[in-house]
């Protein structure tokens, strides 16, 4: 992707400026203009209210949440935040957090108000685009861009024996599981927009070991849940055929620089996402030694869960010219086959700035 800065620390990433360069078209700059961390509307007039008057209100005394052990310290990233200062805007206005986002939060809403078909999991589809250049395709009456030496299955999980039995093996394989969760559990039980969520166990039953080709890199997208974390190493890395590396941290920042949210602060919440790796067969191989501990820092897109894409970071510590594998999929990506029940979601005309004719 668009790697603005790297050291032996980590990577500073533009995830918009990845896609252009994958699909010569931007995208709306819009869903990535977060100019201020993840506030209530309330929470957020208080703070321009602060920044134009410098006068605080006095609050009523909370109780001090115990405070969570974290697998990284916080000065450790804000040092390196400092040192890539240069690539960050200005600190957001009193404007910007009396805004709080509302343009992005909104351009997300229209998004997803406007393909609701697109978002129907009961869909099957694959397609292949084995050309050199971008094409456009109509996939339940919506306009989608889709990038060269692509395929994609639109399938659920369960059916990714078609897959083993066809013989294709990748040499990285990059997941980012529907973890359950208790907040999306009840967006969906109100009718909000949301992603299907899937039980531990059907995770166990993914022919993950039989995808793989001889020390394969498989990269697993994971909430900072201790239950998901213990279970996905001690449950599903053995029964998968996998064994454990690395972990790497996903620093979500806003444009200034911020973290999205308070560094673990008393709503639970923190402003990172774990990348677990493991290898299959023999963890060594014939790749580069594979690092620990590395922060990828980068703006997340407002549109929820779309994480930015790992393979260019990914491309050292793998074997030359192999296909990739992305698992619960919803955008498409060159020379990757990508399997997801809502994939090409994420591929909607709308998304995109209006730049030049693409070939259909």
């Amino acid at each position: 992707m668009a790697i603005l800065h790297q050291n032996d620390t980590g990577y500073l990433i533009c995830h918009q400026k990845y896609l252009e360069e994958t699909y010569r078209i931007p995208y709306r700059s819009i869903f990535f203009d977060l100019k201020t961390p993840f506030l209530k509307d309330l929470e957020a007039e208080s703070i321009a209210e602060i920044k134009e008057t410098g006068i605080e209100k006095r609050r009523r005394r909370k109780k001090s949440a115990i405070k969570k052990e974290l697998p990284i310290e916080e000065s450790h990233v804000n040092n390196y935040l400092t040192e890539i200062g240069q690539f960050f805007r200005e600190p957001p206005s009193s404007n910007d957090y009396r805004q709080n986002n509302k343009p992005a939060r909104e351009a997300v809403d229209g998004f997803l108000s406007m393909t609701s078909p697109l978002q129907n999991t009961s869909l099957t589809l694959e397609y292949s685009n084995g050309a050199n250049d971008e094409t456009e395709k109509i996939i339940c009456n919506e306009l989608c861009i889709i990038p060269p030496r692509c395929q994609f299955y639109r399938h659920n999980i369960s059916s990714l024996d078609v897959l083993v039995n066809s013989n294709q093996k990748f040499s990285l394989i990059v997941m980012d599981p529907p973890w359950t969760n208790r907040f999306i559990k009840r967006k969906r039980k109100f009718g909000t927009n949301s992603y299907h969520s899937l039980e531990d166990n059907m995770l166990k039953t993914m022919p993950i070991g039989n995808l793989c080709q001889d020390s394969a890199l498989v990269a697993i997208w994971c909430t900072n849940s201790s239950t998901h974390l213990d279970y996905l190493r001690n449950e599903l890395l053995p029964a998968w055929k996998l064994t454990y590396i690395a972990t790497w941290f996903w620093i979500k920042v806003t444009t200034s620089g911020q973290f999205v949210c308070t560094w673990n602060g008393p709503s639970g919440k923190l402003p990172f996402e774990r990348i677990i790796f493991a290898r299959y067969g023999d963890p060594d191989g014939q790749q580069l030694p594979f690092p620990d501990g590395k922060l990828v820092v980068s703006v997340p897109c407002a549109i929820h869960s779309f994480k930015p894409p790992l393979i260019r970071l990914l491309q050292p510590f793998v074997i030359k010219e192999s296909k990739c594998l992305e698992l619960f999929a919803r955008s498409l990506l060159p020379d990757t086959v990508s399997w997801g029940d809502q994939v090409p979601l994420l591929q909607h005309k709308s998304l995109f700035q209006e730049t030049h004719q693409i070939k259909s």
